[in-house]
């Protein structure tokens, strides 16, 4: 009886120190079902880090149908990803073609995010026009999600659409930012927006997320000369935005998330996890990098 005793009382004094164990367990189940908003798109499968190089979904591409978008696109898309899923519209730098950064694709599609790489008319196209021909792929990927025969037929969340680009891609995508109604995020690489007409490539009237990458080595008219630094400080008080100078490279260092180097694929997928896909759990990695860091600025991130 005594031996019984000692044990019932053993268990006793286990119960308040297994109460907290159970308790931290659900409460950080708790916690991370929390972090992610009811209306997100949120991938467990995609734990939150600092990723460069692809993800844990498999992908396919496909050509869009002829004549559908001004001069041609592909589109890299997860395929056991639970769908709805995210997009991004990508625009080519000035006489340059879908080749030249085809590597984001494989790299968000395997995130969990649709990328489209496109082509413009012709590679002489102003930052202008390519704003325009940006739009009419955003407008042709929502008409994907109903088309028959489309392999994202009903996969797409509309809602959650992004607009990125290269260099006079990069001017184009700040176009857009401010034009595009409910675009969600904008992202550019070394963006130009010198020869632009249109105000809206200034920034001023941005109103939604944006990430802007350049290089200190970038002295072309093409992306240098400071026009990513103005643009970033035109957006508006109180528009998320981050801004991140590589020490180490120029203008044309942009066609891949390890091109420039690594931190370059973590911070933009990190973005557009958090702003695209609205998974706030990814916010903690928008930080400055350790190395090749000429210029970081963030204003508004969680």
């Amino acid at each position: 009886m005594k031996k019984v005793m000692m044990k019932n009382q053993r268990i006793k004094n286990l119960l308040p120190a297994l109460g907290i164990i159970l308790g931290g367990i659900f409460s950080g189940t708790t916690a991370q079902a929390q972090s992610c908003p009811s209306d997100a798109i949120c991938r467990y499968e995609d734990t939150p880090g600092s990723y460069s190089d692809n993800g844990p979904f498999r992908y396919d591409s496909y050509s869009m149908p002829a004549f559908s978008t001004p001069g041609g696109a592909t589109v890299y898309y997860p395929t056991d990803a639970a769908p709805p899923y995210s997009l991004l519209v990508f625009t080519p730098p000035y006489t340059g073609t879908q080749i030249m950064y085809r590597d984001w694709g494989p790299f968000f599609a395997s995130h969990g995010i649709v990328l489209v790489t496109m082509d413009s008319r012709t590679i002489y196209d102003s930052v202008d026009s390519r704003a325009d021909q940006q739009q009419d792929v955003l407008d042709a990927m929502k008409d994907e999600n109903t088309r028959y025969g489309s392999p994202l037929r009903g996969k797409l969340d509309t809602s959650r659409f992004g607009a990125t680009g290269w260099s006079m891609g990069g001017g184009a995508t700040w176009i857009t930012s401010a034009e595009y109604s409910g675009l969600r995020t904008a992202m550019s690489f070394a963006g130009h927006n010198l020869t632009a007409v249109d105000s809206d490539s200034s920034g001023r009237n941005t109103r939604i997320p944006t990430i802007l990458f350049n290089g200190s080595l970038d002295t072309t008219y093409l992306g240098g000369l400071g026009q990513s630094d103005g643009v970033y400080r035109n957006i508006p008080y109180g528009v998320p935005k981050l801004f991140y100078e590589a020490s180490n490279v120029g203008h044309f260092a942009w066609g891949g998330p390890e091109d420039a180097n690594r931190y370059v694929g973590q911070l933009a997928l990190a973005f557009q996890k958090t702003y695209l896909d609205g998974d706030t759990r990814w916010a903690q990695f928008l930080d400055r990098p350790p190395l090749y860091v000429a210029e970081f600025e963030k204003a508004n991130i969680p």
